[in-house]
């Protein structure tokens, strides 16, 4: 495989000290562009369309060490101001960052900002299923890697250097951006258009 190269892939991600399955599936993605951990990376480089490798990823080539400064103690009249009741467990966002309540105490609440995986060794089981070279499977695929959701019915219309993408009512106006900067990137094209389509519920 080379830089630039849409693949699909099969992945499993497990945390390696106990064999627990944190995230699996099949997705597509576009090698040299950041949409995969940089050690994985290196070893779908390597291998062909059909191969498949076992890796092992250290803390610091994923996720980072975990740091006691990140874990935050915050007043339990801060999440009532907000009509939230907290519970261990319980996943917060704060001064754009994600954290995980880990204890109630004495109206102070304990919260872990660290990445969950932060300090974890990781080992991927990773698959090259096959080699995309259709242009708007190439499209969808950034799409879906951008919103993070799977979309529906899309349409893409290409005349001259200009694309059009018609998407459903979900995309805000970040993910429209940041999909338009890939595809002027990777593509020949000098304009991009979204249209959304708002169906009538039946």
């Amino acid at each position: 495989m080379q830089k630039g190269d849409f693949i699909e892939i099969s992945y499993t991600g497990k945390i390696k000290e106990n064999g627990s399955i944190f995230d699996k599936g099949d997705v597509i993605i576009a090698l040299g562009r950041n949409m995969i951990l940089p050690p994985l990376e290196k070893y779908l480089l390597e291998m062909n369309v059909g191969e498949r490798k076992n890796v092992n990823v250290s803390p610091e080539e994923a996720f980072g060490k975990r740091n006691e400064n990140l874990i935050k103690t915050i007043p339990l009249s801060e999440f009532k101001k907000h009509n939230t009741n907290p519970y261990p467990g319980m996943i917060i966002s704060a001064d754009n960052m994600q954290g995980r309540v880990l204890s109630i105490n004495g109206g102070r609440v304990t919260v872990d900002f660290n990445h969950p995986l932060a300090g974890k060794y990781l080992n991927y089981d990773i698959e090259i299923k096959r080699k995309i070279e259709d242009k708007e499977e190439k499209i969808r695929a950034i799409l879906e890697y951008f919103s993070k959701s799977k979309l529906g019915k899309i349409e893409i219309k290409e005349i001259d250097k200009k694309i059009e993408i018609i998407v459903p009512p979900i995309l805000n106006p970040l993910v429209k951006k940041l999909v338009s900067n890939e595809i002027f990137e990777i593509f020949d094209f000098d304009e991009v258009k979204f249209s959304e389509v708002f169906e009538r519920k039946k």
